[in-house]
């Protein structure tokens, strides 16, 4: 059986897989990460995939449209290239994080078109029933992260005890991971929250 936290977005998505070795691994599709960022990164165990999208949407209602369905087929289609080594016919198993609650506007219908669509291709491997969405809540739940006034940052804090070649790297290279002013540098979070997706599923459906 093989497990699959996403933390999805549009410019950021991240990924970890459980493998049927119970093995972790984190892949993520950022675009357009800083030098510093993305050699952070690319020096850990995390798979970088790069991405040739572009972000030219036209100059009307009608060219947005098409280039958001054309942009949202294309990074499904990457991420599920990019993780097809590890399907296994309806022994996979794939937890989205949901939106957060209350979220509305143009960004959200947006996100939810490309979810979608990733659904969609990824249901060429793996059947929907077998796809799970959590809400935010219920995620930093699991990370026991969900007291009152808790962030991303405890969420992180929480993934460094875990048992994963990542979690040990983090650990043993924070600095790396800080900016000059000792913030999480952009895209860490991301990745952290589709491991507690990940683990969500397996708390609740196994």
């Amino acid at each position: 059986m093989t497990l699959i936290g996403f933390d999805f977005s549009i410019n950021k998505p991240a990924a970890c897989i459980l493998t049927k070795d119970n093995q972790y691994k984190f892949i993520s599709w950022p675009y357009d990460l800083s030098g510093p960022t993305k050699k952070a990164y690319k020096n850990s165990p995390i798979t970088l995939i790069e991405r040739t999208d572009d972000k030219i949407k036209g100059p009307d209602v009608s060219s947005k449209m098409r280039y958001e369905v054309k942009n949202a087929k294309y990074l499904a289609r990457l991420i599920w290239s990019s993780l097809e080594e590890y399907f296994e016919p309806y022994d996979t198993f794939i937890a989205f994080e949901g939106l957060s609650y209350g979220s509305s506007g143009d960004v959200v219908l947006q996100l939810g078109g490309y979810k979608y669509i990733l659904m969609d291709v990824l249901s060429l491997n793996i059947p929907l029933e077998n796809m799970y969405t959590y809400a935010p809540t219920s995620v930093k739940k699991t990370a026991g992260c969900s007291k009152k006034g808790m962030n991303k940052s405890d969420m992180i804090e929480a993934f460094k005890a875990m048992p994963t070649q990542f979690s040990r790297h983090l650990r043993d290279n924070e600095d790396t991971f800080k900016t000059p002013k000792g913030n999480w540098i952009t895209h860490l979070d991301d990745i952290v929250d589709a491991y507690w997706a990940l683990e969500t599923l397996r708390e609740r459906a196994f």
